[in-house]
């Protein structure tokens, strides 16, 4: 398993090290983590989550923006479903200027001893500024150090795709959970890694969630992250409630942050529902 993990290390870097898997985020990427995501929204966070848990799962999302110079709009939709590793997902973005791009993705994870690894492929749709469709892979691993450690990696947007005639830099992402409560509190943490697209290096970033729940048959679970710079100042929050366990609904707000700049930017809501299998 150490060789393996070294190898997807290796492989992560070399692909490259945007910091986002798509022109826009998935709303899920804005409170879930590569290390812990693990139903039909894990195929636009982690494409191994999808085989850790067995059972299919579908998820719906639906966002709304909060322009500081026009009304609000209805920003995002998301429906996206999975079943023993097979995944399938459709993104769709709604822009003030272009109100009409486009995310597919196919997601294909298999299990392993304490994890998991997977893969998917997005073809972007373009737009009235960009006519071409393009196409991503992402390159994920899921991996269970000690009962309340989880560990992932993630090479994102290999090929450079260019969605809305923007390429986005390959990225490559290093994640962390630990359960400090288990069923009750989880600390996450995510690194990093976008090539310079127009220069040599990388830009290094960093999130950070803390998840804090009741457990039991209905948990209310309170869900909180931050986003930093590679300087460590402060770029997006986001702060949730969820309701549920297998099936759930979460309520989700977020907006950027710092230099005098914070503010509510986009609201949304999020259903899940999972049924498990035996193994």
């Amino acid at each position: 398993m150490q060789r393996f993990l070294f190898a997807l290390v290796a492989a992560t870097s070399a692909a490259a090290a945007s910091l986002d898997a798509q022109s826009v985020r998935s709303r899920s990427a804005d409170y879930l983590f590569a290390a812990t995501a693990n139903d039909a929204r894990a195929v636009w966070v982690n494409p191994a989550g999808t085989a850790v848990v067995p059972g299919a799962s579908v998820m719906a999302e639906f966002a709304l923006d909060f322009p500081r110079d026009s009304s609000v709009r209805f920003a995002q939709w998301t429906l996206a479903f999975s079943s023993r590793g097979l995944s399938l997902g459709y993104q769709r973005d709604r822009f003030a200027e272009d109100p009409n791009t486009g995310a597919l993705r196919f997601g294909l994870a298999v299990p392993f001893r304490g994890g998991g690894i997977g893969a998917s492929f997005t073809f972007y749709q373009g737009s009235a500024v960009d006519t071409a469709s393009h196409r991503g892979l992402d390159l994920g691993v899921r991996y269970r150090l000690l009962s309340v450690l989880d560990l992932a990696l993630v090479a994102r947007n290999i090929g450079r795709p260019a969605p809305r005639d923007v390429r986005l830099p390959a990225t490559g992402v290093l994640g962390a959970a630990v359960h400090v409560i288990p069923s009750h509190a989880a600390l996450q943490l995510e690194i990093l890694a976008a090539e310079r697209l127009e220069a040599s290096g990388y830009e290094m970033a960093y999130r950070g969630g803390l998840l804090i729940s009741t457990g039991g048959g209905l948990p209310v679970s309170i869900i909180g992250t931050l986003d930093v710079d590679s300087d460590f100042g402060l770029q997006m929050w986001a702060f949730g409630l969820a309701i549920g366990g297998q099936d759930s609904g979460t309520a989700l707000a977020s907006g950027p942050a710092g230099s005098g700049i914070t503010r509510l930017q986009r609201m949304s809501l999020t259903g899940v529902a999972t049924r498990s299998f035996a193994r």
